[in-house]
């Protein structure tokens, strides 16, 4: 019975057609849109936060601490040092949460597609 195990070249050479892979996918216009996009998003959603719960939460001094509570709810991070207090500041919590969660869904597609297209290429 023999086994079939990759030798070191040949990982290097896998290796090596992945990252040029996922180079190409990070220059591609469609990632460079959804990162623009993603991150357009969270930046507005954050803004909205800090004109809806600013001067009411205690927690939140100064913008940066609004767009701190948006990639950290965006990315379902949910760190908990910054969290509405308000009615309208939760429920702009749960719609960039839901954002998040399908952005990061997209990505995932994106890589998971480059992956497999490699894959098939290359027979690893």
């Amino acid at each position: 019975m023999s086994q079939h195990r990759p030798t070191g070249r040949l990982v290097i050479v896998g290796l090596r057609l992945f990252l040029a892979e996922i180079f190409s996918l990070i220059k591609s216009p469609v990632f460079i849109l959804l990162t623009l996009l993603g991150n357009s998003l969270i930046g507005l959603f954050s803004f909205v936060f800090f004109l809806i719960e600013s001067g009411i939460n205690p927690k939140l001094h100064s913008f940066i601490d609004a767009l701190w509570w948006g990639f950290a709810t965006a990315t379902t991070t949910g760190y908990g040092d910054i969290t509405p207090v308000t009615f309208q500041g939760k429920i702009l919590g749960i719609l960039l949460m839901l954002t998040g969660t399908a952005l990061f869904a997209m990505f995932t597609a994106l890589f998971a597609e480059t992956i497999l297209a490699n894959t098939r290429q290359n027979k690893f």
